[in-house]
This record gives C-alpha cells, structure tokens and sequence, in this order.
C-alpha cells in the first residue's frame, strides 16, 4: 500500500475529521513554501529523495527558517545511491535522518501540513505532475506527528556509507575503473570511451569493453599473441576460476592477434554503468579486475620460462666477469710485488 494512503487511512482510524483540499498540480511547490515561511517552532520534510540545488525559492526558504530560530527535521531514504540526497541537506545545515526503504513524502510545521506525491527535487517542481492536499487542524497535525513517531522514527538507521562506498555511489564508472585496475595492477591505467566501446590500458595490456544496449549485456576482451593463445588453449582454465565471465578464445583471423574474451554471465539492469546500483558497481567492478588480473597472470606464466632463462643466462655472465676481473687484480697485484 502507499505510504500517502496508508497515513490518510491511519487519520480515517484516529476517527479525525478531514477537510481534505486538493491542491492544484502547479500550487503545490507554492503551498510547501508557504508552510515553510509561516512556522515559527518546526518543520518536519519527509522525502526519499532530495535535489534542491536548483530550486532556490525553497533553499532561500530553508535558510530564512533556521535563521529565524525554526527547529528543521528532514527524513530522507538510507539507500547507498542516495547520498547526494544527504549531502544536499547538510549544506544547509540540515542533519538528515536515514530511512529504510522510505517512500512516503509530506511535510508539516506547527501551523500546516502537506501530504504529497511530490519528492524534494527541483525538477518535479518544475516538470512533473503531482498531487496533495494541505492538512490544518490541530489533530490533523498530532495525526502526522504520530504517524513519524510511529512508522518513520523505527526504521531509521544511524550507519552511514564508508569513504570507499560513497566514493563508488558518486565517482563516474570510467573513473573508478582506472583506481581499480591501478591498485590492483600496481600500474598506470586508463580507460577511454571511443566509438561506442570502452579501451582499457594498463600494465602493458590493452582491453576492450563492449555493451549490448538491447539486450543489456556486457563483454570484454583482450589482446594476446599467438603463443598466448596456444597457452591458453591447454591452461587458461587455471587462471579464471569461479569467473563471472565465460571466458573463451577468439581467433577468427588467422595470422592476426587473437583475443580472451569474456561474456558477463548477470544481465545488467541498464547500461549506463554511472547508474547502476552500489552492489551490481562493486560485482561488475571485481568481475573486470578478476579478468584483467587472470589475462595477465596468463601472459606472464607464458614467458616466465624464458625470463628465468634470460635471468640466468645474464647471472652466469656475471659471475664470469666478476671472475675474470678478479684474475686481472690479482695479475696486477702480482706484478708489482
């Protein structure tokens, strides 16, 4: 059930006698102010969500309201994509109270209440179509107080987000792709959006990243060479396991680079990686690093035989040297006694 008809119900239950008086779409952002302006003790915002920056007759109407003394309670939705919305009210000095799963939105002072369908963001004020009605008398009011006290107040969460979850809420996908990979990688890495595909860079490697908007699917590949792909052939099991990819060899051009590819085995909910929700981010985010990590680790067990030669190779030449130059000392050592 609606929160909004769910509190109607719950005044109809407190036997109130309601005047409800439904408010014209394009007066309600008025009403909200006016309420705003008139309270001398408090107000109380409830909204799940909160973009305000834009809509300056209201933040003025906030910031004249604290000025004049005016106690301000604001209940906004704990969700770990919503805090912006949190951020917005304490710029204004307004401390957010965190809800789970809240949906409801009304607001009243110790003169007026509103219940509506309306959240605290400057672009439904402007664009959307919304409904409400003003509540006056004192019951009227008590029935709200209640019903915080009641249904809001046990539900509210005083954990906030961790620096590193809201620094993944709010930075671009891109952004914190490249962090990632650099501090998983220990190595510069740079991921470019070119011609509808993502191009990853980093330790040397260089990936590609493509979406299926129709079908809300998402794979990744990377380059490796003819030996690579031979190794991968016989191992490259070794190196994804439990992997959120199904991970295959792509070489449909002879004599060309072959390539690791790999098919996101979840369905995105959208394609637009700057919207999706914190704990799909995270999982996409380990699942890139997994893979990257895993063609990496492939490509230098590959050449890990050769290197160990070439490092012995290079020691044993060395030592000969140490030891020729220690005969030549010892010649001349010898000579002048």
């Amino acid at each position: 059930m609606l929160p909004q008809i769910r509190l109607l119900l719950y005044l109809l239950q407190l036997r109130t006698y309601i005047n409800v008086k439904i408010l014209p779409p394009d007066s309600i952002g008025s009403e909200l102010l006016n309420l705003i302006h008139s309270a001398n003790d408090y107000i109380v915002l409830v909204s799940p969500y909160v973009r305000i920056g834009q809509w300056l007759r209201l933040t003025a109407a906030l910031t004249s309201a604290q000025q004049r003394g005016v106690k301000i309670k604001a209940f906004v939705r704990h969700d770990p994509d919503n805090a912006s919305s949190w951020e917005e009210l304490e710029a204004l000095g307004i401390r957010p109270r965190l809800i789970t799963h809240l949906h409801a939105k009304f607001y009243f002072s110790e003169r007026g209440g509103l219940i509506s369908s309306l959240n605290l963001l400057s672009s439904s004020n402007a664009h959307a179509l919304e409904i409400g009605c003003t509540l006056e008398t004192p019951e009227e009011l008590q029935a709200l107080k209640d019903y915080v006290k009641r249904y809001i107040i046990p539900l509210e969460q005083t954990e906030r987000l961790s620096a590193e979850d809201l620094y993944l809420s709010k930075e671009k996908f891109t952004v914190v792709l490249e962090h990632y990979l650099g501090n998983c990688t220990a190595s510069r890495s740079r991921v470019f959006y070119r011609n509808n595909t993502f191009e990853i860079r980093t330790g040397g490697n260089t990936f590609y990243l493509n979406l299926d908007k129709g079908a809300n699917r998402l794979g990744i590949a990377g380059i490796v060479s003819g030996e690579e792909a031979l190794f991968f052939q016989e191992r490259g099991v070794e190196f994804f396991p439990n992997s959120a990819f199904h991970v295959d060899l792509a070489n449909d051009r002879p004599g060309y680079h072959a390539s690791i590819r790999g098919a996101y085995q979840h369905r995105l909910s959208t394609t637009y990686l700057d919207q999706l929700r914190l704990p799909e981010k995270k999982e996409l985010l380990t699942a890139i690093v997994n893979f990257v990590v895993g063609v990496r680790d492939l490509k230098e067990t590959v050449y890990a035989p050769k290197k160990a030669e070439q490092a012995a190779r290079k020691a044993a030449y060395e030592k000969d040297l140490a030891v020729k130059r220690n005969a030549r000392q010892a010649e001349v050592v010898t000579s002048t006694e």
